[in-house]
């Protein structure tokens, strides 16, 4: 198989070594292994449309990567591009603020029941501001968040260790100091320890915050565990911050929060609703809102700010073109009460349903687990060779191994994508790669 990719993506890999000199791309090195080295690389694509991409090597694939999940329409999708291509023959710079960020504010306040909204430039952004806004409404310096979360790249959050003792977060990266991660608890997600630990600290925590389903652990759910969380920070002044930047505008317009019945204090957003363009959305009540501009107030009268703001910025925050796919991606989504986003989570579940048949009665220690139109592959040992496998059966799966279902994703090519999975097991046998089918 090593050789066959190799010959495949050979312009890929071309590329890949031309400009690595330059060109420093953490991708390029993920799970990097000896053994495995020629197949260390990042699919290079300068073309996509619909449930599609192609290689610079003229290779076609079902692609389930999907932006990393920001891609929900399918590539080149035609009322996404026409929004931007109308906002590009009218403004796409930015210093002054763009109509469009008022109206869209308000809609994702309605969409969310939310009451404020601001937007930043990506979901680590988005993240980062909330926990400066916790902090500075609450006065307290602590954080709480879980094992197995993904809340982008801020420093504070990344790590998988503690202190069993102390339960503060532990250094595990390298440039992530200790002195960094010492404002941060981590615990597991779902460990009923956790709820005594912020109870007995809640004069210290000013925020916890979770991904009510975590895109690395789609099939654990823990909705008592939320509503606990919900109802011991809503007694102690402790922010709840709803990480869903990858579930929002996915499992529903409204989200986790609507889903589950759990109305947040903070919630963050991003992907799905930028509609392919980058954008971060920091949402929530006025209560931690009026952090970033002091609160409401009126012209003609003697009103002024009433909280105390802290400091936020960005060149980007509130681009032209972000804005109007964000508004196209919004109308598109609330139309028909939703029915599109519903259609596609049926369509996932059914497709993991049968795939799931299908290992249980050929490949029982392969599975899959999902969470609206999100899913992964349970892959233990030997099965992990599936991706490889897949790709060369021309179907995309990013290294992050996270895996998304569009509206382009048509039954036809569903049918497709189940015949190249079971292809790929059955070569896995034949190859020897592994040994039985149990």
């Amino acid at each position: 198989m090593n050789h066959k990719l190799s010959q495949k993506n050979r312009f890929t890999k071309a590329h890949t070594q031309n400009y690595r000199q330059s060109f420093a791309l953490n991708r390029n090195v993920s799970g990097f292994n000896i053994q495995k080295k020629e197949l260390i690389y990042t699919i290079v694509s300068d073309k996509s449309d619909g449930a599609f991409i192609w290689d610079i090597d003229g290779n076609k694939y079902i692609d389930l990567t999907m932006g990393f999940g920001s891609i929900l329409f399918g590539h080149n999708y035609s009322p996404i591009c026409k929004a931007i291509e109308n906002q590009l023959t009218k403004s796409w710079s930015v210093g002054p603020i763009s109509p469009l960020a008022g109206i869209l504010a308000k809609q994702i306040t309605t969409a969310t029941n939310t009451e404020r909204a601001a937007f930043f430039n990506s979901g680590t952004e988005a993240i980062m501001v909330s926990l400066r806004i916790a902090k500075a409404v609450t006065k307290k310096k602590y954080i709480v968040f879980f094992k197995g979360a993904y809340h982008g790249t801020f420093d504070p959050l990344l790590t998988l260790r503690r202190d069993e003792q102390t339960n503060i977060a532990k250094e595990s990266i390298p440039g992530i100091t200790q002195s960094i991660l010492n404002e941060s608890y981590v615990f597991d997600y779902g460990a009923e320890d956790s709820l005594d630990f912020i109870k007995k600290n809640k004069d210290d925590i000013a925020a916890v915050l979770v991904e009510p389903v975590q895109s690395r652990n789609p099939s654990l759910q823990p909705i008592e565990f939320l509503k606990k969380i919900r109802s011991i920070t809503e007694q102690n002044n402790i922010a709840l911050i709803f990480d869903e930047v990858i579930t929002g505008f996915r499992i529903d317009v409204g989200g986790c929060q609507k889903l589950f019945n759990i109305q947040a204090d903070i919630v963050t957003y991003g992907k799905v609703i930028g509609g392919g363009l980058p954008i971060g959305i920091v949402a929530g009540k006025r209560k931690f809102l009026d952090a970033i501009d002091g609160g409401f107030w009126k012209y003609g009268d003697q009103s002024i700010p009433t909280a105390k703001s802290t400091f936020v910025a960005g060149t980007f925050c509130h681009h032209p073109l972000a804005m109007a796919a964000s508004l196209k991606t919004l109308e598109i989504l609330t139309n028909n009460n939703g029915q599109l986003l519903k259609d596609i989570n049926i369509r996932t579940s059914n497709f993991c349903h049968r795939m799931n048949v299908f290992f249980k009665e050929n490949f029982p220690k392969l599975s899959i687990v999902h969470f609206g139109s999100l899913f992964r592959f349970v892959t233990p040992g030997k099965y992990k060779e599936l991706y490889n496998q897949l790709l060369l059966n021309g179907v995309y799966i990013w290294e992050g191994k996270n895996c998304f279902i569009s509206a382009a994703h048509s039954d036809d090519v569903i049918a497709k994508l189940e015949d190249k999975i079971k292809l790929s097991c059955k070569q896995l046998l034949d190859n020897g790669i592994i040994k039985t089918r149990a």
